[in-house]
């Protein structure tokens, strides 16, 4: 469950925190306050892209840091602690500096982390449907990824594994290909692999490089705190009056002048000498580290440009160092293939055919596997959209066998009859927005279900709905925050007044200068609120009026649905 969110210097706010709750929680305000930006901002901390675009105005640092409770999340304790940030009390920090020069740094309760194993570690603390994703369900070609990602971690190897499998196939039709050209061919081709390698291979890349120069450069960026903090430490340890040192053998002269006259004291006089040397031995190491650290601009100079070489390989060759370096490897073998290598056309051309004979096998196995997932999907969504008021809708995911490719061999494509009596039809043919809304809202309650992390967000799913079925969205939102956390972004006074706890988002300026602020409402604020939402004005007795009576509703139904699900 998400605690809280401190925000720095991100778009228009300036500094602020918000502290959540367990259960339903939301966010309102008028549109342009900066409701996306907390969510954008709670992106950036779980390891979303980061450009320098959403540092504030005149900045030139920006962070963001979002406290977890992750005692019911095992599996993030043991990442957080293989990452030398060990859980205590069962509380997670993830944080996220940026800087004007574009580089960030990530963090985990303090640890300095790579991006990659920040996003693994977030990705079982939230789940984050951002605004407009909605709209990705009106692409077929996404289908086949949501469904695959339903399948869960076992199937989604064996999607990795044909994937694996097709790549070499590929790797090997082109060898035999590149083998059957012409010399002339063959020679522009080679002087292209041998100009790209050329340019890898100078650079020496190692895998890991990167996030290891991040580390020494973070290290060199702070060598100054770093200095400060090993000072006090020997200061205090070794040198100077008062020091734990010469407190430690004062002490232990102490009880050597009276161990003669009682000899109990010897012992304890004895332990006092062996802390005093640990504490003095500590002390060389502390002096020794002291008189390591580098503060040394060139170095860091050095550093960065290593950084921004690695960068622009990325650039070309990526999108990540191990692709760059597993490019390299492919130009490698593409060369040894041009140059004739050791293995003859027919021979590759036999085991062509074993790997073809293989796919076809797996891609069959996976395209069984996909339709027994598509079946329980199909069921669980269906049986959330009649919460949603669509109980009449027919739906189906049909998964057609096609030419093999990286993903198996199939086509995955959601079809939906929202009236009685029409025919199933792909959803961006007939789905009004409001209906691809909740089809998405449905396909995460049973994604919930299955697999749900600790907490949701929703940033303006219920796009295109109003009335009647933005109280059923409210609801649905509602039942799922019965079992975990949910924020959300809305317009709606529906959905709005079935929080357990409100925030509203405002605009604010100080000067010149616009900025972002966020509270938490009470009861009074709420009412006020939802009467904005509803459309009246807030001072207004009948828009407050009504407001009242939404509030008072709205927790008589939220009781009904927590009840009905305990029940």
């Amino acid at each position: 469950m998400l605690l809280e969110i401190a925000i720095r210097n991100i778009a228009l706010i300036e500094q602020l925190t918000i502290e959540f709750s367990e259960g339903f929680n939301v966010l309102t305000g008028e549109t342009g306050a900066g409701k996306s930006i907390v969510v954008d901002s709670l992106s950036l901390a779980l390891g979303a892209r980061a450009g320098r675009e959403l540092l504030r105005t005149g900045a030139e640092r920006a962070s963001v840091q979002a406290l977890f409770d992750v005692s019911d999340c095992p599996r993030a304790q043991e990442l957080a602690a293989e990452l030398g940030a060990p859980c205590e009390d069962g509380m997670l920090a993830v944080s996220r500096e940026l800087s004007a020069n574009g580089r960030s740094v990530c963090r985990v309760s303090g640890m300095v982390v790579p991006l990659a194993a920040l996003k693994t570690l977030t990705a079982l603390l939230m789940d984050i449907h951002g605004q407009h994703e909605h709209q990705a369900l009106l692409d077929p070609e996404k289908h086949l990824g949501f469904l695959d990602a339903y399948g869960g971690e076992e199937h989604l190897a064996r999607v990795r594994a044909i994937g694996d499998a097709y790549r070499a196939r590929m790797q090997l039709a082109g060898k035999i290909k590149a083998a059957l050209n012409d010399a002339q061919g063959r020679e522009r081709e080679l002087a292209e692999i041998e100009r790209r390698l050329a340019e890898i291979t100078v650079a020496k890349l190692r895998p890991g490089e990167e996030e290891e120069l991040e580390s020494r450069a973070a290290i060199l960026e702070n060598a100054e705190h770093i200095r400060a903090a090993l000072s006090e430490a020997y200061q205090l340890t070794y040198e100077g009056a008062g020091s734990a040192q010469e407190l430690l053998s004062r002490a232990a002269n102490a009880l050597e002048g009276i161990a003669p006259i009682d000899a109990r004291f010897s012992a304890l006089a004895a332990r006092l000498r062996e802390v005093f040397i640990a504490a003095q031995d500590a002390g060389y190491e502390l002096r020794d580290a002291l008189e390591g650290v580098e503060s040394d601009p060139r170095a860091l100079e050095k550093l960065n440009a290593r950084l921004d070489l690695i960068h622009r390989l990325e650039g070309r060759y990526g999108p990540d160092l191990a692709d760059v370096i597993a490019y390299g490897e492919e130009l490698k073998a593409r060369r040894e293939a041009l140059s004739g290598g050791e293995a003859s056309v027919s021979e590759w051309k036999k085991q062509l055919k074993g790997m073809d004979a293989a796919l076809r096998q797996d891609c069959a196995a996976l395209t069984e596997a996909r339709r027994a997932i598509a079946a329980k999907l199909t069921a669980g969504i269906l049986r959330h959209l009649s919460d949603l008021g669509m109980g009449k809708t027919r739906f189906e995911i049909a998964v057609e066998p096609e030419k093999i490719t990286a993903t198996g061999g199939d086509r995955v494509e959601m079809r939906i009859s929202p009236n009685p009596g029409e025919p199933l039809k792909p959803l961006n043919a007939i789905a009004s927005g409001g209906e691809i809304s909740r089809v998405m809202l449905a396909l995460k309650a049973v994604s919930a279900d299955e697999y749900g992390v600790g907490a949701m967000v929703f940033d303006e799913i219920d796009t295109g709905v109003s009335g009647r079925m933005a109280q059923a969205v409210g609801e649905k939102m509602a039942m799922i925050a019965g079992k975990r956390q949910v924020l959300c972004v809305t317009h709606l006074p529906q959905i709005a007044a079935l929080a357990d706890r409100h925030f509203v988002v405002e605009k604010t300026q100080v000067g010149e200068r616009t900025g972002s602020t966020v509270r938490a409402l009470d009861e009074e604020g709420r009412a006020q609120e939802i009467a904005r939402l509803i459309g009246g004005a807030e001072d207004s007795p009948s828009a407050m009026e009504h407001a009242e009576n939404m509030l008072a509703a709205a927790r008589r139904r939220r009781k009904e649905l927590r009840e009905r699900k305990e029940a």
